[in-house]
């Protein structure tokens, strides 16, 4: 565990309730784009965030250690995401991150447009992607994590983890490339 979290958590143990308003503010952000990105909305992934601290605050006491704080409350936000997309039954898909769908400036306006119709293809192909794809896309492509941390956070193995990538990315060419035969 980061040495900075094991401290905080350590504090937090102790009674400290600082400890546990930074651990807050050091991970609330990306916590935060995860849901968002998992469940397609503000208002879900605000919600749900807190969902997270919530069940972190209750169950920090008994925290361990031996999982990475990160890795755990990875594990918490996919879950959670999971379990709301699956009552819900709907999928939606937070906007790719603004650089792929803004233009620069100078570009002319065809190519602006097409920049943002292949954007919107995207975001739709990856929403079409069953929940755990989707959950484990996140968390490579966005979250940076590499497979070992994908497959702590999900509960398998990181074999699992490769070949559902390698299935995911294999679904979002061939549903672009569908897609882009129809526009021609």
């Amino acid at each position: 565990m980061d040495q900075e979290d094991a401290a905080l958590v350590q504090a937090f143990q102790r009674g400290e309730e600082s400890a546990f308003t930074a651990l807050v503010i050091k991970y609330r952000e990306t916590l935060y784009r995860l849901a968002r990105r998992l469940v397609g909305s503000h208002e879900d992934g605000a919600d749900i965030t807190q969902e997270v601290f919530l069940r972190a605050y209750r169950a920090l006491p008994r925290f361990d250690g031996r999982a990475h704080l990160r890795t755990w409350l990875y594990r918490i936000t996919v879950n959670l995401c999971l379990d709301h997309q699956a009552r819900r039954r709907r999928l939606l898909w937070a906007e790719l991150e603004e650089s792929t769908a803004e233009a620069p400036p100078q570009v002319a306006p065809e190519t602006r447009a097409e920049a943002a119709d292949t954007a919107s293809a995207i975001v739709r192909a990856v929403a079409a992607l069953p929940p755990r794809q989707r959950a484990m896309v996140a968390l490579r492509l966005y979250q940076d994590l590499p497979y070992a941390e994908i497959a702590r956070v999900l509960g398998c193995s990181e074999g699992t983890v490769k070949a559902t990538m390698f299935a995911a990315l294999r679904r979002l060419r061939a549903a672009l490339a569908a897609e882009r035969s129809e526009r021609s």
